[in-house]
């Protein structure tokens, strides 16, 4: 069994047995895995300081022993330990929602070196600054690209029309498909207030998808464009993945308190 070695964002970190781990992390070689660290727990030498949640680090494992196992993690470097997203409470919710996103839309060892650049990004931003709540949106709103579902903030999708007011979110009744926005004109009667989103936040929203990273570290949105695009994106990947996501339901709530 050839070793492997690679840089990587530790995603999750769980008890196994009563001296293991298990880790997960995102890499931009090998996309996402999950690997065994032997004695981890009780380990001194090998992993001290070193496997905790959000942090970039330099692993060296080996492949599993058969199709259906897990890696095995031997030993790791640090490189950014990202402390101040794991010592601040509302900066942890943020990171976990991060985290709960990556593992739900990438696979196994399927790799894409630009969720890795986002991930690092998103990770490093929260880690220091003071503002960033922004950071979870934008990479939400960057991995739905990437993952193929791509919202259109621009046009409705009943009239063809451009959307020049508020726009109302449309999610099929049946099935993990996507969303669309309706202007005022054809916006169903029944639409909740929650699912509606103001011009500010469209244009804000449109404009994130396309423009580079060192820009969007510069773009300041206001709390409630923050918190529309966040209603959004959520109600969006709930109804793709037909699950909820437990960490955005607290980090909401720390939102509400903060603004």
């Amino acid at each position: 069994m050839t070793p492997s070695a690679g840089d990587g964002l530790i995603l999750r970190i769980a008890p196994h047995g009563e001296s293991d781990k298990l880790v997960t992390w995102y890499s931009p070689q090998s996309g996402r895995i999950t690997a065994i660290a032997k004695g981890a727990q009780k380990s001194k030498k090998r992993f001290s300081n070193k496997l905790e949640p959000f942090s970039q680090l330099c692993l060296y494992y080996r492949p599993p022993r058969s199709a259906s196992g897990l890696h095995f993690l031997e030993d790791a470097d640090l490189i950014h330990a990202n402390i101040q997203v794991r010592q601040q409470y509302s900066k942890y919710l943020a990171a976990c929602c991060i985290s709960e996103l990556t593992l739900c839309f990438t696979r196994e060892l399927d790799a894409d070196s630009r969720i890795y650049t986002m991930l690092i990004w998103a990770m490093a931003e929260i880690n220091r600054n003071d503002r960033f709540y922004k950071y979870p949106l934008f990479f939400h709103l960057r991995l739905l690209q990437l993952a193929g579902y791509k919202p259109d903030f621009t046009t409705c999708c009943r009239c063809g029309n451009p959307i020049t007011e508020a726009g109302s979110v449309c999610l099929p009744p049946q099935g993990p498909s996507g969303a669309a926005l309706t202007c005022g004109s054809c916006r169903p009667v029944q639409a909740a207030e929650a699912n509606i989103l103001s011009l500010q936040t469209l244009r804000m929203l449109d404009f994130a998808q396309h423009t580079d990273l060192l820009t969007l570290r510069k773009l300041q949105p206001s709390p409630s464009c923050i918190m529309e695009g966040l209603d959004m994106l959520q109600l969006y990947s709930q109804h793709l993945l037909q699950t909820d996501m437990h960490a955005w339901r607290i980090l909401r709530r720390q939102l509400m308190y903060s603004h």
